[in-house]
């Protein structure tokens, strides 16, 4: 049963964050063929310039902070990062970002494109959010919203997702429409999924030296990713009917014990924790 509000937004504010995370030097991509032409045409614009020395509290807080830091400052009320100096001052200098004369320009011109991507994607947003909740049978209490903000200026297939009060937000890149909407699956599944645990020799972020590298620091960071991966792997099995050999296979480049975790998943799925 789904007790909450599912919509789409557009969000001027993630976009300011992702120009000046492109200007200051995110060129993260997973695709071979290349970026988002969005992505791509944006970036020309604003790379003709050098921002470096007009806002260097942008700078300093883009290298201290990874992007999912960065998306829940930005959408969380003023006060509540008062505490934290470096983001205080990265919403001070975005704000004044967002009123030069090339950012309103260019935001103009992306706003339309993300109205369309946003209608593209709704439909399989809240068919997989009503899916999974009743895959995992445990329908979340706390949410009184869930939102999509798709974010052509990002990495493809690269997601976000976190709960602010009781709004979760489900932020994605491009090809979140791709591989039977894994991309949206894998961030709603960090949203609804209960905390488990794995044994502790399978996390341990000393044996996963690539996984810490990319962003995924720490043993709580890799037991979470573990934990959702597999399921999502139940879920293709289960509920989608897929053959997940390769899936698997995919996993296990960077989440070795995958076949392990997916065991232990299936077996608390079956006793009903899940």
């Amino acid at each position: 049963m789904i007790n909450f509000k599912i919509k789409y937004q557009l969000s001027k504010d993630v976009f300011i964050l992702f120009c000046a995370l492109n200007v200051f030097g995110y060129d993260d991509e997973n695709n071979k063929k290349g970026i988002h032409p969005i992505r791509k045409k944006i970036r020309k614009i604003l790379l003709n310039y050098d921002w470096h020395e007009k806002y260097p509290q942008l700078v300093r807080a883009i290298k201290i902070y990874h992007p999912w830091h960065l998306l829940k400052s930005i959408l969380t009320k003023p006060k509540d990062i008062e505490k934290t100096p470096v983001l205080h001052d990265l919403i001070l200098d975005l704000k004044k970002f967002s009123n030069e004369p090339l950012i309103r320009k260019v935001w103009e011109v992306f706003k339309t494109h993300q109205i369309q991507e946003a209608k593209k994607l709704f439909p399989l947003f809240k068919k997989e959010t009503v899916q999974l909740i009743a895959f995992i049978n445990q329908p979340p209490k706390e949410f009184k919203t869930i939102v999509l903000i798709p974010n052509s200026l990002d990495a493809y297939w690269r997601g976000y997702g976190f709960k602010i009060g009781e709004v979760g937000y489900i932020i994605v890149g491009p090809g979140a429409d791709k591989n039977h909407g894994e991309l949206i699956r894998h961030e709603l599944l960090h949203l609804f999924t209960p905390a488990l645990r794995i044994p502790r020799r399978i996390a341990t972020d000393r044996h996963h030296k690539r996984l810490v590298a990319i962003g995924y620091a720490g043993s709580n960071v890799i037991n979470r990713e573990y934990i959702i991966r597999s399921l999502n792997l139940l879920y293709e099995s289960v509920v989608l009917k897929m053959n997940i050999s390769k899936a698997i296979k995919r996993e296990q480049k960077n989440f070795p014990n995958i076949k392990e975790v997916l065991a232990l998943v299936k077996e608390e799925k079956e006793k009903g924790r899940l």
